[in-house]
Order: C-alpha cells, then structure tokens, then sequence
C-alpha cells in the first residue's frame, strides 16, 4: 500500500501524480508559486509491524478470502477452477491462447508463465491464510475464541487442500517435493482446528463448512470412515460459498469472466463436452438431456454458429454462474451425499446404497429419481461419475474426483475434444490429470 501525499501551502494544492509532468515544469512553478512548499516525501511501503493492531484484524480477514477466490478463479489463464476445467472434461478451449489449448489437449507443463501463475497464487493464498492464524492470534487475547481465527484458520485448509485436489505434487515453503496427498494432510489439519474454534464461539455455519472441507480432504487419503462421519454432519441444503463482486477485477467471479462473458478472447466453450448432452441449452438449439444444473448457450454471429478465438470450434458459453457477482460453493451438503454414495461402493459395492444417496441429491433440486433395481455396482459407478460431475460443474471439485476415479476398474465412461475435433477420447487420456509444480518454484528451491 502506497502512502501519497499532496502538496499545500496558502491554497496552492498541487497532487502528488502531477510530478511527473515534468522537472522543468515543477521547476518554473517553483518561481512562479515561491510561496508554496514544494518539498515531498517519498511513498514508503506500510512496515510488517504495522499491521499488529487490532485495526488490522478485519482486513487480514479479507485479505485471505480475497486471495482463494483470486487464486481459484483468475490468474494463469482462469486460476485453478476453469483451467481444471479444461484439463478435465468440463470444458474444451477454443481459443488462440496455447497453454490453456496444452492443458485442454490434456498436456500439463510447468514451464509456461501461466502455470507459474497458478501455482505463485494457489502458494500465496495459502501462505496468507496460514501467517493470518499467527498474526491475528498474536494481536488478539483469547486466538481459540475468535471467530476470526476461525475464519482465516478455516481458509488455510481450503487453501491447502484445493492444492492438494489440483497439483500434481506438494511443496510447502522452500521445502521438499512431496506427494500431493501432503497438502491434503494439512488440510485435515486445519480443518480440525476450525472446527473447535466453532464450537467453541458457537458458529454454526464455520462449524458446518469445517466438516465439510475434512471430509473434502480425507477422501483424497482414502479415509472413508472419517469423510462418513464428517460428511453426515452437513446438511443436504447446506451451502458455504466463496463471494465474489464487481467492484474490482481482483474480485470478480473469473469463471463467469472465463465461460460466460468471453472475456480474453472468447477461449471456452461447453461444446465437446459430455456436459453438454447432459445439460440444458436455453435456446433448445441442441438436444440434450436438459438437466438444470447444467446451463448453457449456443453463440450466433450472422444467422451461423459463432466460433470462439480459433475461429474454427464452436462457441457455446456456460450459464453456470450468470454475473461477475456470482458467489461459487465450496462446501456443499450435496456433495457430502455423493461422497457417501462413492464411499458405498469404495468399501461395501453398495449399489442400492449409492443411487439412494444420488436421488437425495436430486430430489433438492426437485428431479425424478432413478431406480435403485435398475443399477448394478458398474453402472451405479457410471451415474455417480456423471451425477457428481452435473452437481459440482465447474465449481474446482472434478480434477480431484478423477483422479481418484481413475483407479477404478474400467475408467471414467465420458469422452471430451482433445486434439482432433472429430476424434473425441476418453477423458482420462491425459498425460497427468493434475497440475504441475512451477519450474519457478523448482529452480528457487535447493529442497528439490
């Protein structure tokens, strides 16, 4: 934060951006003006210590939601949610711009400067959330009763485990590479220590999204009895949700900018996507399964199917999330149902279990519910992998689902455009469903 200041003296009021007009111009209303105290102080950053106040205290609250939803929706091409997307088979990229084309065509590298984005921000807005558990407990009297601690301690498992979910490996702050699942364990770390701190100040919601985010971290380490008795604690109409504004472009919703708006050139697009047989398209252009969920619509330029970027694939944008202001979930009781149904086939095959658990998801929504006799253990897998996807499209959660799911038996059943436009492939066929460590980070690091 920059400390500016103007320039006063007998009504003469010359701002500080008027410098820069010119030394020979400050020169000559040095004589003109002799009355006026031309002297200036440099701009200076605001000192660490400054913020040891409890002024700071809000602030630094915001400051660690800020940097999620920056983190998750905007740098390097999207931030981790959309470029997942493409990765994945939410989305297929359209436009000119070739990493995220790498990424869509199914290749993650680290070399490009949007992958040090992606990584640089995902390590910032997990670093601000972990020192804000310091700070503010440093500044405060009583950390284990604060709300505010809570919060921020809350966002440090967010943060650590959305990086778990999305890169390939882990590295925590200069030190050693390690498995992905690294983050993970952290994550269930801080999520445990929120949720005492909500007990302890009584807030529900905190406390609810706590549980939510454990169990979000435990099934990525195969702890299906702690994401059960996790998952059961969050309600099915449960939602804590990341909110974003259009009062600057750090806050904007950058999924929406992304799939919606065509913001940089128009890059996505819902076409070539099994979500789009499974969704929605508002102008009924297409036909398709028309579930709700899942929304998109077709372009037009001139009575033709527009194109994005390329100018050769098809442009249909997401209606997903309809403003700039549109908050994304990050704890949803739907998916705490889902993950119940997946842990019904992981440890028990439990088909009737698991389509029971899907149609609780469905019937919020107010959908017709399938027949528990009509599924065996290989198809409940199927509709779990599509139900699932349907629920929690575009929301960051599918890169973490398919990774787990590509150690079942027979693969994930979905095809998505990687290369050829007219050869569609297996949704797995990726070099690595995750996203790399930063050759940044690497090359900084004597660790690795």
């Amino acid at each position: 934060m920059k400390i500016m200041k103007s320039i006063n003296k007998k009504n003469c009021t010359y701002p500080w951006y008027r410098q820069f007009k010119g030394l020979v111009a400050l020169l000559f209303l040095a004589f003109i003006f002799n009355a006026c105290d031309l002297g200036v102080e440099n701009p200076g950053q605001i000192d660490d210590t400054d913020l040891d106040t409890p002024a700071a205290v809000t602030p630094l609250v915001n400051g660690v939601k800020g940097d999620f939803g920056y983190a998750t929706t905007i740098p390097g091409g999207g931030g981790l949610y959309t470029t997942s997307g493409v990765l994945t088979d939410e989305l297929v990229h359209v436009g000119t711009w070739q990493p995220v084309r790498l990424a869509s065509d199914g290749i993650s590298i680290n070399t490009e400067p949007e992958n040090q984005s992606r990584w640089g921000y995902a390590a910032r807005a997990r670093w601000v959330a972990e020192d804000a558990i310091r700070r503010i407990g440093e500044i405060i009297d009583d950390p284990q009763n604060s709300a505010d601690v809570g919060t921020v301690t809350l966002y440090a498992g967010f943060s650590n485990r959305v990086k778990g979910d999305t890169f390939c490996d882990a590295v925590v702050d200069g030190g050693p590479l390690e498995e992905h699942t690294f983050f993970s364990e952290r994550a269930v770390g801080f999520f445990t220590d929120a949720i005492q701190i909500a007990q302890n100040v009584n807030d529900m919601e905190m406390l609810t999204a706590a549980y939510g985010g454990r169990a979000q971290a435990h099934i990525m380490l195969g702890n299906w009895d702690d994401a059960l008795d996790d998952a059961d604690m969050v309600p099915t109409d449960f939602s804590f949700d990341q909110v974003h504004s259009d009062n600057a472009a750090r806050e904007h919703n950058g999924v929406h900018n992304w799939t919606t708006r065509g913001d940089n050139g128009q890059q996505m697009s819902v076409w070539g996507t099994p979500f789009a047989d499974w969704g929605t398209e508002v102008n009924g252009e297409v036909s398709s399964e028309e579930d709700p969920r899942v929304t998109f619509e077709i372009q037009f330029s001139n009575g033709e199917v527009a194109t994005g970027g390329d100018n050769v694939r098809p442009l249909w944008y997401a209606g997903k999330f309809e403003t700039r202001n549109s908050s994304i979930p990050i704890v949803k009781g739907t998916e705490m149902r889902l993950i119940e149904a997946e842990a019904a086939l992981v440890q028990d095959q439990d088909s009737d279990t698991a389509v029971e658990k899907i149609n609780e998801v469905r019937a919020l929504h107010g959908l017709d519910p399938h027949d528990p006799n009509d599924f065996n253990v290989d198809d409940a897998w199927d509709l779990l992998m599509k139900e699932k996807g349907i629920e929690l499209w575009l929301e960051g959660r599918r890169i973490a689902d398919l990774r787990r799911w590509a150690e079942v038996p027979g693969s994930v059943p979905f095809e998505v455009i990687r290369g050829d436009d007219e050869n569609p492939v297996n949704v797995l066929d990726v070099e690595r469903m995750c996203l790399e460590v930063s050759s940044n980070e690497i090359n900084s690091n004597p660790n690795i």
